[in-house]
């Protein structure tokens, strides 16, 4: 008897130890939340709690400071999450009419698992600027961009550093009214640059590209289609990459021609993938040149967060009829010069005549490839 009771002791014992605390792990995006209100409005953004342990856990949210606590409502406040997982928790957030100034606080995000083993938690620092003419910053298609995390990633991201395989940063003076390009020119990841127009005045910006071992944790699954590459882009802070400050984002990126060839890819397939709203989507892609190495591409995005770079195989599809042209700067032109040339030949012009138009639009078409691609 004595030795059954030992034996149940050690299993006992056994079974204890398997959870630990370094088992236990917690990142947030974004790092950090800003809101702009009027004194009596209300707001509501979106903060993805990450699970980057190994365990299955139970995360629970709410504001450090009982001043403030009144003022939002986190939902869900409560959930479980299994490893890798992520949930998106809407923190709504209302001004009282008497308040007046700043205000700072944190939402703070403990984590444990069954037997009552807690981790290190999160605290996700909130800023709240309240005035008159306040009004709340929302996310570019429902994405936010960057800031710090706790728990996870590093440099701005709430991906776990052992999923980050490189990265690079590149950092331009955003001004109102300009088109703004940045360039990643050590070829670190398969993303060549990222441009937009600056519709507010901003200083300097940082946009962070992260090429990824596998899947980001922001993702709770991959994509349709044969992965190339998955990938992070972080746009300045929290609250930058929004509509009303960028307008008609677009990225350059790249796939390798040994790629295409080792999985039979379709060219005309390849397009970048973005995770929103909970489902990936698939964005307004165009091959814009190629080299010896790899062919370059340019997509049109709604927002900033998770990409997947994708192809399908050859015979799967005879081409993706969701992969549109990119309109560029200078393309309505070119688009009109084309027309015309259809238009003339329709109406009996000259076939030498055609030929001309012909070859004027293959070499403006030329400059504008060459101008949009990268090495």
């Amino acid at each position: 008897m004595k030795i059954k009771i030992l034996l149940l002791l050690i299993v006992l014992m056994i079974s204890a130890r398997a959870v630990s605390a370094s088992d236990i792990g917690v990142g947030a995006n974004p790092g950090s939340l800003s809101f702009k209100l009027a004194p009596g409005a209300s707001a509501e953004q979106s903060l993805y709690v990450i699970n980057t342990g190994s365990e299955t856990a139970t995360y629970e949210l709410y504001l450090d400071d009982t001043t403030y606590a009144s003022w939002f409502t986190l939902s869900p406040s409560s959930f479980d999450l299994k490893a890798k997982e992520n949930k998106m928790v809407k923190v709504a957030l209302r001004v009282p009419p008497s308040a007046e100034g700043d205000a700072d606080c944190k939402i703070k995000i403990l984590c444990s698992v069954s037997g009552g083993i807690v981790g290190a938690g999160a605290r996700i620092p909130v800023h709240i600027d309240v005035s008159a003419s306040g009004e709340s910053p929302s996310g570019l298609g429902g994405s936010s961009s960057g800031g710090s995390s706790s728990g996870g990633g590093g440099g701005g991201s709430p991906e776990p550093a052992n999923n980050v395989e490189t990265k690079e940063l590149s950092q331009q003076f955003v001004t109102n009214g300009k088109h703004i390009r940045f360039e990643f020119k050590q070829e670190a990841t398969s993303v060549g640059y990222v441009e937009f127009d600056a519709k507010k005045t901003a200083g300097k910006i940082t946009i962070i590209v992260e090429e990824l071992k596998g899947r980001s944790v922001l993702t709770p699954e991959g994509p349709e289609g044969e992965v190339f590459q998955y990938l992070n882009i972080w746009a300045g802070n929290e609250g930058f990459a929004t509509s009303e400050n960028i307008g008609s984002p677009v990225v350059g990126f790249r796939v390798s021609r040994e790629w295409l060839t080792d999985n039979n890819i379709d060219v005309s397939s390849i397009a970048l993938q973005h995770f929103n709203d909970e489902q990936w989507n698939l964005l307004p892609t165009k091959k814009v040149n190629e080299d010896d190495e790899y062919i370059y591409f340019e997509a049109e995005t709604p927002g900033f967060s998770p990409f997947a770079i994708t192809g399908e195989k050859i015979g799967k599809t005879a081409g993706n009829s969701d992969i549109t042209p990119v309109k560029r700067h200078g393309e309505e032109a070119l688009n009109s010069s084309i027309g015309s040339e259809s238009t003339d030949r329709n109406s009996g012009t000259l076939p030498g005549f055609d030929a001309l138009l012909a070859g004027a639009g293959l070499a403006i078409s030329g400059l504008l490839i060459r101008r949009r691609s990268f090495n």
